[in-house]
């Protein structure tokens, strides 16, 4: 008897998820090498632009960045001519693309660092998180492996379903100092540097 396999499993309805929000992220991210990306880019940059380039990254910005205390209230031509210039600047810089010396070039190595960050907000505000009914441990190992991939997991559960982002910015607002954050954050940070 053969397989059906017109149906994913749950697996790798998963799987496939993840290949796809990695490969549009790296994709979006990968086109500001190119000058004038960004006069496609839709709001806060052109307010004439409705539909954008970088549907993933524009959902983000929209959601998340704009609505931060001290971005939401900053004045449209920040937007329209500082950011927007900036961003300009770093597409038309001097910076390797190709492989150099069998390494890969600066452009390729930030553009694979900036998507692997962006990947897991967008998976989880786009894709959504299920609710897990079990919380988040008291304290996790940053030497322990199993610590922290199960931080990152239960970070986001906080993040999304508590109260994780607003006590790291009332912590990052008293200090810099990431062993002074609770062990969640620590083992959270350790898996983002690692991944």
């Amino acid at each position: 008897m053969m397989a059906d396999t017109t149906t994913l499993t749950p697996e790798q309805q998963h799987a496939l998820v993840d290949i796809l929000f990695h490969s549009e992220t790296y994709y979006e991210i990968q086109k500001f090498v190119r000058p004038g990306t960004i006069k496609a880019y839709g709001p806060p940059f052109q307010d004439d632009i409705k539909q954008s380039d970088a549907p993933i990254l524009q959902t983000l910005l929209s959601t998340f960045i704009l609505k931060l205390p001290g971005l939401r209230d900053v004045s449209p031509e920040f937007w329209k001519v500082r950011i927007a210039d900036l961003i300009e600047e770093l597409s038309q810089a001097e910076l390797s693309e190709s492989y150099d010396k069998g390494l890969l070039g600066v452009r390729k190595t930030l553009a694979t660092a900036i998507s692997a960050l962006i990947e897991y907000p967008a998976r989880g505000s786009l894709g959504g998180v299920p609710k897990r009914e079990h919380g988040a441990k008291k304290e996790y190992d940053i030497n322990n492996a199993d610590d922290v991939m199960r931080s990152w997991h239960d970070a986001m559960q906080e993040a999304i379903y508590g109260d994780l982002l607003d006590e790291m910015f009332a912590k990052a607002a008293e200090t810099d100092d990431l062993t002074k954050h609770p062990s969640l954050v620590q083992a959270m940070h350790e898996f983002v540097v690692v991944k």
